[in-house]
């Protein structure tokens, strides 16, 4: 009778097991039913610049149009903090590949209206909706400026 009992104490995680994995197996094919597990295309590019963002020794930040190699803002000591604070994530992820400042950053508008960032080296790409409004458009203003001079 003990030997009994012990299979019988063995078939709860096996039950629980089994019941987990047609939990997933519905969950996958529910996704797939409704088109979750399939996100739309991204939009198609409508403007691009690359660009170099210099720190400079009195404390602003050059960001040159890698195109015409001419500065297209000059952002103050004390100010940009979002700017700042992103470009100094991305230059430590690419310090800490080992590699250099030589490749461009690549601001995008697509077609839909959002902006992202494209670091060229790293592959490390920001959709920069995700930080709000006021933060895109410290970007958008950049991307302006770039179209502006053309």
């Amino acid at each position: 009778m003990s030997a009994a009992m012990s299979s019988r104490r063995r078939n709860p995680p096996a039950v629980a097991m089994v019941a987990v994995g047609a939990m997933v197996f519905m969950g996958c094919g529910v996704a797939r039913y409704t088109g979750y597990a399939n996100p739309p295309a991204p939009a198609p590019v409508a403007q691009q610049v690359s660009l170099h963002f210099d720190d400079m020794a009195d404390g602003t930040v050059h960001i040159l149009d890698v195109a015409s190699g001419r500065v297209i803002d000059i952002i103050p000591e004390g100010k940009g903090a979002f700017l700042r604070s992103t470009m100094r994530v991305m230059a430590t992820q690419r310090a800490n590949d080992h590699m250099g400042r030589d490749k461009p950053f690549t601001l995008e508008a697509l077609a839909d209206s959002r902006l992202r960032l494209i670091d060229t080296a790293t592959g490390q790409v920001l959709e920069l909706e995700a930080f709000g409004p006021s933060n895109e458009a410290v970007f958008e203003k950049i991307l302006t400026a770039a179209g502006d001079e053309k």
